[in-house]
């Protein structure tokens, strides 16, 4: 009975290292797993409350992802606030920037090919004088949208014209419409010019950009395929238009 004994202790001994070895390789392996899966099945992309956006870029990059997998919940934010989630990585991306946001500096990585070509466009209305040095004028008020002096590569400080940011497109719109300010500075890409021309607003591309999908960088394994993925959609509504 003492040998019995002796032999199931032996075995114990030799099978319990064995036993925890394989504990924390499945509790290492597991979680890592089970985050990547997640990870890559669902994203939470920010999206500016832009008609533009609403109607006609938001579906496009919706199609794109559920073409390759992954579903997708979209959060409004603002200009700004939506590029610290973004950089933070609390959203996955955003569903249109301007090239410009992405730098050395962040987190923010362009998925090629642009979607489109935009503009930040001074908007004048009323027969208020309309031309590039409007902004140079420090008699003048300027509603703008946030990110524009990013957008314009300046500083606050270089432009003489006092300019009052808001986040949200449809507010400046509105501020303009209403005869609050004479003049506006917004993003478009350049579907909006007839809309200005019947709302009696004249218009000014002041600087150009690439119009681009931005994820976050920690899903850059995924850039060959949602750039497949995009490049297919467009190539659909290019078929559609023409």
């Amino acid at each position: 009975m003492k040998r019995k004994c002796k032999f199931l202790a032996s075995s114990a001994k030799k099978i319990f290292p064995l036993f925890i070895t394989l504990l924390v390789i499945t509790l290492l392996v597991s979680p890592l797993k089970v985050a990547a899966e997640h990870k890559d099945s669902h994203f939470v992309i920010g999206e500016l409350n832009h008609p533009r956006v609403n109607n006609f870029y938001k579906p496009l990059i919706e199609r794109a992802y559920r073409s390759i997998g992954i579903e997708v919940t979209f959060e409004k934010v603002g200009g700004e606030r939506g590029l610290r989630l973004l950089n933070q990585g609390m959203t996955d991306a955003d569903v249109v920037r301007y090239d410009v946001v992405a730098q050395p500096d962040n987190n923010i990585l362009i998925v090629p090919p642009a979607l489109s070509h935009g503009a930040s466009f001074l908007l004048c209305i009323r027969g208020a004088k309309c031309s590039k040095d409007v902004i140079e004028d420090p008699d003048n008020a300027i509603a703008a949208t946030t990110r524009f002096f990013f957008n314009m590569g300046k500083q606050s400080r270089a432009l003489k014209a006092n300019i009052f940011e808001f986040d949200d497109f449809h507010h400046v719109i509105d501020l303009l419409l209403s005869g609050r300010f004479d003049y506006a500075i917004m993003p478009s890409d350049h579907t909006e010019e007839d809309i200005f021309r019947r709302s009696g607003i004249e218009f000014i591309p002041l600087v150009e950009h690439e119009i681009v999908h931005v994820i976050h960088k920690k899903h850059s394994h995924l850039v060959d395929d949602l750039s497949n993925a995009i490049a297919k959609q467009l190539a659909i509504l290019d078929q559609q238009q023409n």
